[in-house]
């Protein structure tokens, strides 16, 4: 029996191309920020620098303008389950004005200490402590004015407790600090309504072809599919497939930060499986 097998998750990862002088690398990135692509088609360039013990960082720039986007710390840029680095020191991540976005610090890998993240015109945004990558201790979020929004308690990774606040300072309805982007219905009913659209390609069931095909797509404030790209195909037939499907998907239920919608970045991997 054939049979397609989906899955969600957001999206996450690099990967590398082309190389630049001994020490140095520049890699090239589609604007999903995962897709390596040409020069000539980036929308992100990516420089890595290495240091005499094989660490280094990652710091990646619009290609536009050349506005720094994200940096990474390393211990060692080739170590790690996936050969993808292991983290080691600061991470930042700026606004396209320049102004700081997200700042964490990591220790082999994991994320320890304040990680704080700020408006983008530079007021802080929330605050939130860590452990051995696990939520810890407390987050406190703010109002750009400065007055708190949000206090959360964490013990062993979990929250505890959670309380929001409005500018007033009045004590309101809790509501998560994030929600990820939903098709109508849920998951189950987007794995139902893609369960019921993916055609089994004939050139793949008669080779009895089976693998994964991974689509990556933005899900605006309104909800609506955009910028919706192969990231790892199968077969030229299973991977049109995939992409008409993605193409034809209803409108999502936007993600929310706050309660407020926002773009999220999504990647969807599709299992052809025999």
């Amino acid at each position: 029996m054939k049979k397609v097998v989906l899955g969600l998750m957001i999206a996450l990862g690099v990967g590398v191309l082309g190389t630049a002088e001994a020490q140095q690398q520049v890699r090239y990135f589609s604007r999903s920020g995962v897709k390596q692509v040409t020069a000539e088609e980036a929308y992100f360039f990516e420089v890595t620098k290495e240091d005499a013990s094989g660490g280094g960082t990652k710091t990646r720039y619009q290609v536009q303008d050349s506005t720094k986007v994200s940096q990474h710390t390393y211990s060692d840029l080739d170590g790690g389950k996936y050969k993808s680095g292991i983290l080691d020191g600061p991470r930042y991540e700026w606004y396209p004005n320049g102004n700081l976005k997200e700042e964490g610090l990591y220790s082999n890998n994991k994320l320890n200490g304040t990680y704080k993240a700020w408006y983008e015109s530079g007021e802080l945004r929330y605050s939130k402590k860590y452990k051995d990558n696990q939520p810890h201790d407390s987050l406190t979020a703010y109002y750009k004015a400065g007055n708190v929004r949000r206090v959360e308690v964490y013990e062993g990774g979990k929250m505890t407790s959670g309380k929001v606040y409005d500018e007033a300072g009045k004590e309101v309805k809790y509501i998560p600090m994030e929600q990820i982007p939903l098709f109508p219905g849920g998951e189950h009913a987007m794995l139902r309504w893609l369960g019921s659209n993916i055609k089994y390609p004939k050139s793949m069931r008669k080779a009895r072809l089976a693998g994964l095909v991974v689509i990556a797509f933005t899900v605006d404030e309104e909800g609506n599919l955009s910028n919706i790209e192969l990231l790892k195909g199968i077969h030229p037939d299973g991977d049109a497939e995939a992409l008409r499907v993605i193409k034809s998907m209803p409108t999502w239920n936007p993600g929310l930060l706050e309660g407020e919608p926002v773009t999220v970045r999504y990647t969807l991997p599709i299992r052809y499986s025999i």
